[in-house]
């Protein structure tokens, strides 16, 4: 357990003291090593982290890990990093803390194996981080066959690769896990408490892969994609349908008018003749046979222009696909004769 409270300020000096003793120091006479910090570099991490610790001391955690991570920079002590992963820890990101908890640990160990004096930093950064696991829960993905997967996320952060199969800290409460392949991705979704730690396996080739942990949901199988239709083998049709169609309105549209001037001249010369007209009205009289004659032809060349469109629509969606053989020849053949005019089709 950490310190309580009335030993914490006792003891910080101290502890203090002690990181900035383990903190690497320059050797003196020979050539240092390539992986020795240079003086300076020392110089700068112990002023620091003398910052930091100060900072920290008077509980102002954002600003210590600034210069803590800065100090780290400098020199790659564990005993920085330890203070950051208290920081991360005071601040609330208890995952981000556990999880730093955990490189320090490891980054003590593998020091302490020549440098003994990091070995009470490792036994630290684990109680540490034993503290930090009560608070939050931890999820561990065993993945059958890891070669078959591409990507692992729990909580929404991608898991690294080296990382799979181990404890990965989450916060209580609803937690996703995905692992995705390269066709497919096995979700599972888990209910946490603080404290807990839940193990999953998953296996991204077994087929109809299930939630093996709390009863999630299986794997996500939509089937195979149903083809796109494919468009008719007559939708070149369409083009002519809507040509046809316009044709029709437009003779329909003349037919009115037309229609309408040659009712007006009737009406004009009948009123104003009152039986057969005299030859000086023969000029009207032709005007409205003409507009007469022009109404005709506009009725005629609507109807056969709407019946074309119509037909020629039909077709452009009754059609088989483009890849199938066609079934029949369908034709239009437009009939105009003395005093008639028709459309023949055969289907």
């Amino acid at each position: 357990m950490r310190p309580r409270p009335w030993l914490r300020a006792l003891l910080f000096g101290a502890a203090s003291c002690l990181c900035l003793c383990t903190l690497p120091a320059p050797a003196a006479g020979a050539d240092a090593p390539a992986a020795t910090p240079s003086p300076d570099a020392v110089e700068k991490a112990q002023s620091l982290f003398k910052k930091g610790a100060a900072l920290y001391e008077s509980k102002r955690y954002a600003l210590a890990l600034e210069q803590f991570r800065a100090s780290y920079a400098a020199v790659a002590s564990p005993n920085s990093r330890l203070y950051i992963a208290r920081c991360l820890a005071d601040l609330g990101e208890h995952t981000e803390a556990y999880l730093e908890f955990e490189q320090v640990a490891a980054e003590a160990a593998a020091r302490a194996a020549t440098e003994p004096r990091y070995a009470q930093t490792e036994q630290t950064a684990q109680l540490e981080r034993d503290e930090i696991a009560r608070k939050i829960a931890l999820v561990t993905v065993a993945v059958a066959r890891p070669d078959a997967a591409i990507s692992l996320s729990i909580a929404g952060k991608d898991v690294p690769r080296e990382r799979w199969g181990k404890p990965f800290p989450v916060k209580p409460g609803k937690t996703e896990v995905v692992l995705r392949t390269k066709t497919t991705s096995i979700p599972q979704t888990l209910d946490l408490s603080a404290g807990e730690a839940k193990t999953v396996s998953l296996d991204p080739e077994e087929p109809g892969q299930a939630g093996a942990a709390d009863g999630g949901p299986a794997l996500l199988d939509e089937g195979p994609s149903l083809p796109e239709e494919a468009p008719s083998a007559r939708a070149y049709l369409r083009p002519y349908a809507y040509a046809a169609g316009g044709v029709g309105v437009a003779g329909l549209a003349v037919f009115t008018v037309a229609g309408l001037m040659a009712n007006s001249t009737y009406s004009d010369l009948a009123e104003s003749c009152r039986g057969p007209c005299p030859i000086e009205r023969k000029d009207d009289v032709d005007a409205g046979k003409a507009q007469q004659t022009i109404a005709n032809v506009g009725v005629v060349v609507g109807a056969i222009g709407l019946v074309a469109s119509t037909t020629l629509l039909v077709l452009s969606f009754t059609g088989g696909s483009a890849g199938e053989p066609p079934r029949s020849t369908a034709s239009t053949q437009l009939l105009v004769g003395p005093g008639f005019a028709g459309l023949r089709g055969t289907f």
